[in-house]
């Protein structure tokens, strides 16, 4: 195979030059390997042909890499193996401003900025100083001009000597393009402080937040250092409506998981649900809640058989030792509803918790959290109705279709993943050198541990910790004349109780009551913060548990005139209103879609009083549910003009 002109003696391999191939990439040692495999045995005598069999790399190929390997290098010696490397045989530029063909769009002109900047050292050193930022006053800040910067350059070349017949005053432009290169180079390669001077410096840290550069620290001991964030559910869930002995299956939307996870430990301390499109300030601290006095746990049918792990379930319910056990550091990001009122004030004055908030777009700082989900979306892509981790992930194939087909009910979804975070707490891992995060928890928290002098928090509010409750301030109202007993009101709806019904000193003062979950029932509280006791509502409005957000939107359909009538049962009215309106988009429905008001019955039925209703997301519908839509409709041009108007 090799070439008569090559000497015999330049083919003995065993003396090339070899290559070190620990850098390369699978696909570069791949083609390295194989290249270096036929060059040897071409050495040896074996045929083109041959060669060409067994690596297929043509007679062509090999005779030009042949004819490389056995070329001398600028060290004097041959090239040898090293021929083999992509750009191996590449030689540097070296740039001559002499006898060029040029024009005065710049073309030709290459490696003369660099050229003049070495010729003119004190526009050079100019330079420099002002892409630092401590120049001249030109240079602002954050968004320096490279406009205004060029044209002090050209200044600065004039009067240092470079005359109107060189470069940059033969280009058009006087090689703005060129000092727009240079500068962009400089950041690429890394200049932080040029970036910043650029682009400022929080848009800055937000394009490099995936970057090493960010400091973390580790927590000494557990619970020191929490962090919070929302993970919506991979997958799409239905719930069902029972219409004459039929299950339904509708859509809804996809889920959203809350957890507060540990930093030490990395276990998930409490957690939330939002079964809607949106998650809310309330998940925040139901999750917190939910650390503090987390509830009692139910066995889905499905994990009855299936063996528990040994210390499986939330700290606070499994480790004698995290009971009542305080949070210092709570870590947020930047979304709005994380700095609410309720968080920043209440949250803080309730429980003393710090909480910091990351720069934009800064995910590394809460990695504890992005590792949880992480883990999560491996186990549930497994499921048919998987929304991938994109648009063009292949898993995904009509993920509605198929939940309604295989009934993927969204209680099923949230009981798979309450197992899952239950099995995290208590599965071991290497980075605790082998310990499960609750059994590190209780390590640290143990009774002969130096952190017993934290403070625990107090008993009564370990056992009803109220930090999702909404506070809001109403006044009496009465009148003695008309013997209408006191009460207060709240949403257009009165609340009193027999204590308040005698108290007619107190019409026209202040109570501060405090909403949470279940809306037939407030606690009101004096102005000097002592409870009053417990407020009820009575009429329609006490017959089923409702949500003010439900009660709120309920309003909100009278005023708009779709309700005409007011039910003895609002909170049943509105079911049946919901059911219809998601059964319409899923009955006769080839490509079923998901619709606000599966979201919002769904909602209902997780507040409901009945157990299997709020466990399973079922709804028994009336016979004959799909009623007329009492939305007003737009009419089309020929019923506009058959109906008499002008």
């Amino acid at each position: 195979m090799p070439s008569r002109q090559i000497a015999p003696e330049l083919l003995d391999f065993n003396l090339w030059p070899t290559v070190v191939t620990e850098g390369f990439s699978p696909e570069e040692l791949s083609r390295y390997t194989r290249l270096e495999h036929a060059i040897e045995d071409a050495c040896c005598g074996k045929t083109s042909a041959e060669i060409f069999a067994e690596y297929k790399v043509s007679r062509s190929l090999l005779a030009y890499h042949l004819d490389r390997c056995t070329t001398f290098h600028s060290d004097g010696r041959l090239l040898g193996f090293r021929a083999l490397v992509k750009g191996m045989g590449r030689k540097n530029y070296k740039a001559s401003a002499q006898d060029r063909k040029v024009t005065t769009e710049g073309a030709g002109y290459a490696g003369s900025f660099q050229q003049l900047l070495s010729e003119f050292k004190k526009t050079n050193s100019w330079l420099e100083s002002q892409l630092q930022g401590n120049g001249s006053s030109k240079a602002t800040p954050a968004g320096i001009n490279v406009a205004v910067l060029h044209q002090e350059f050209i200044s600065r070349l004039r009067k240092e000597g470079c005359s109107t017949d060189r470069y940059p005053f033969q280009t058009r432009r006087h090689g703005y393009e060129a000092l727009v290169a240079y500068v962009r180079k400089k950041i690429q390669d890394g200049n932080p402080a040029l970036a910043n001077l650029k682009y400022g410096e929080t848009a800055n840290q937000a394009t490099g937040r995936n970057s090493i550069s960010v400091a973390l620290t580790r927590p000494l001991h557990c619970l020191a250092k929490v962090a919070y964030d929302e993970y919506q559910l991979p997958a799409i869930g239905t719930m069902v409506i029972v219409v004459d002995g039929t299950d339904v299956e509708v859509p809804l939307s996809r889920a959203y998981f809350c957890p507060i996870v540990d930093y030490k430990s990395e276990a998930v301390l409490g957690y939330s649900w939002s079964i809607s499109e949106r998650f809310k300030s309330a998940n925040l601290l139901e999750a917190f809640e939910c650390a503090i006095n987390p509830p009692q746990q139910k066995i889905h049918p499905a994990f009855e058989s299936i063996k528990s792990l040994e210390g499986e379930g939330l700290p606070a319910s499994v480790v004698p030792e995290a009971k009542g056990r305080r949070i210092a550091i709570l870590c947020l990001d930047n979304h709005l509803t994380h700095i609410s009122n309720s968080v920043v004030v209440g949250l803080r004055r309730k429980t003393g918790v710090i909480i910091t908030y990351g720069k934009v777009h800064s995910w590394i700082e809460r990695n504890v959290v992005e590792r949880l989900f992480s883990e999560l979306q491996q186990n549930l892509r497994r499921i048919a109705s998987t929304t991938g981790s994109g648009p063009t992930d292949p898993n995904v194939r009509d993920p509605v279709g198929k939940s309604i087909r295989d009934r993927i009910r969204m209680a099923d979804l949230i009981a798979v993943m309450e197992k899952l975070v239950s099995r995290h707490n208590a599965r071991r891992r290497r980075a605790l050198f082998n310990a499960t995060p609750n059994e590190l928890i209780a390590a640290d928290w143990a009774k002969n541990s130096r952190l017993q002098i934290v403070p625990l928090y107090k008993e009564s509010f370990m056992s009803n910790p109220s930090l999702a409750a909404e506070s809001e301030w109403v006044t009496v109202r009465g009148d003695r004349s008309t013997h209408r007993t006191p009460y207060i009101q709240l949403d257009n709806v009165a609340y009193t109780n027999d204590i308040l019904r005698q108290s007619w000193a107190l019409i026209g003062t202040k109570l501060n009551v405090q909403i949470r979950g279940d809306y037939r029932t407030v606690r009101a509280f004096r102005e000097d913060g002592t409870e009053f006791g417990v407020l009820s509502v009575s009429g329609g409005w006490a017959v089923r548990p409702h949500t003010r957000e439900t009660r709120k939107e309920i309003n909100r359909l009278y005023s708009a005139g779709l309700f005409a009538y007011r039910a003895d049962d609002p909170i049943l009215h509105y079911q049946e209103y919901l059911a219809s309106k998601a059964l319409k988009s899923v009955k006769g429905k080839k490509s079923p879609k998901i619709v606000q008001e599966s979201n919002a019955l769904a909602r209902t039925l997780a507040h409901s009083s009945n157990d299997e209703e709020s466990d399973t997301l079922k709804y028994e519908a009336k016979s004959g549910v799909l009623v007329k839509d009492t939305s007003v409709k737009p009419k089309g041009r020929r019923d506009f003009f058959s109906s008499g108007n002008s």
